[in-house]
C-alpha cells in the first residue's frame, strides 16, 4: 500500500542539533595530545570488538578510561 505525503522540508534546530553553519562554519582546533591517543585508542577498541578480541577490547577500554580519568596536565 502506498500513501501520498507532501515532502517534508525538515525540522528546525534543536538544542542537541546546531543550526547549519555552512561551509567552514566550524573551526578546526587542534587535538590535545591526550585527545589523540583516546581517539586512536578507540579505533583500536572498534576493531578488537570487531574481531571479537574480548581479551585487547578490554585492555584498551581499561587504557581509554586510565587515560580519561587523569587530570589534565598544564600547558607550557
Amino acid at each position: 500500500m502506498t500513501t501520498d505525503r507532501t515532502p517534508s522540508g525538515g525540522i528546525g534546530p534543536t538544542r542537541a542539533q546546531a543550526p547549519d553553519l555552512g561551509p567552514g562554519g566550524l573551526a578546526m582546533v587542534d587535538p590535545s595530545p591526550r585527545a589523540a591517543v583516546v581517539a586512536s585508542l578507540a579505533s583500536s577498541l572498534s576493531r578488537a570488538v570487531a574481531l571479537g578480541d574480548e581479551v585487547g577490547a578490554r585492555v584498551v577500554h581499561e587504557a581509554i578510561g586510565r587515560l580519561l580519568g587523569l587530570p589534565v596536565a598544564p600547558e607550557g
